[in-house]
């Protein structure tokens, strides 16, 4: 089953079924993952985003209420997510000590070079972004906030993860990307064979699309560019992106 939300398969990890994944479980957090999308959505809505069958939906959603992860709004009969799912986030947030560290650095650079700097970390086949500081002029500039996902196959903060990763987890992440872009992988493929060759030959990656490069070295965390700027050529009129190792 093919969840709509984010484009791979949620009931397998890695393309290969585990004897302890608990597919109960995984349509319970398929469905709270929809939630990403839209802040309040129906049973109906939720059926057709995650492919589930509506029974299954409206036992969940039942459930979920009961547990306080989401609430039923009586007048347009939606849910939206409840206490529970933001008291993680919160607490997420608390115990997220690299952000709270790297906050006022990423703000002193993004106003020292009036750019973007982004903090994110991979999510699948995406980048979930953790910081984000903004420029205090420049209007070029992310529109993303915390918490909002980009593609990893079509920016360059996501090509910078997949070329720089170990070399299973590459092969990994070729083979969920493959799967998930059945339409256009030659075009994806290509894409990533070209960061490859940049990074071999140039030690980073540049993206005509996204505008984003990371800086700091770490193993599933990376710092990001984004913007041009007069006070920083390099980065105006492309983005370049720093492959971290």
């Amino acid at each position: 089953m093919v969840s709509r939300t984010n484009g791979h398969t949620p009931l397998t990890a890695g393309g290969v079924r585990r004897p302890d994944f608990v597919d109960s479980l995984a349509k319970g957090l398929q469905l709270l993952a929809a939630f990403e999308r839209d802040a309040a959505l129906s049973n109906a809505e939720l059926a057709d985003l995650t492919a589930l069958p509506k029974a299954t939906v409206s036992r969940l959603t039942g459930t979920l209420v009961t547990l306080g992860y989401l609430q039923r709004d009586e007048d347009s009969r939606k849910y939206v997510v409840g206490a529970r799912v933001l008291g993680f986030g919160a607490s997420l947030q608390r115990h997220m000590r690299l952000q709270r560290a790297a906050r006022p650095l990423m703000q002193a650079l993004a106003d020292r070079l009036d750019i973007s700097i982004v903090l994110g970390t991979r999510d699948g086949t995406r980048i979930v972004l953790l910081e984000v500081a903004r420029p205090p002029h420049n209007r070029l500039t992310v529109n993303n906030d915390i918490g909002s996902y980009v593609p990893l196959a079509t920016t360059a903060m996501g090509l910078a993860y997949l070329v720089a990763a170990p070399v299973n987890a590459r092969a990994r992440l070729l083979a969920e990307l493959q799967r998930s872009h059945v339409g256009d992988w030659a075009a994806v493929r290509e894409r990533v064979e070209r960061a490859h060759a940049e990074r071999e030959r140039q030690r980073f990656v540049v993206s005509m699309e996204s505008r984003v490069a990371p800086l700091a070295r770490s193993v599933c965390r990376w710092f990001s560019i984004a913007g041009g700027s007069s006070r920083s050529p390099l980065l105006a009129p492309r983005s370049i992106c720093r492959a971290c190792d």
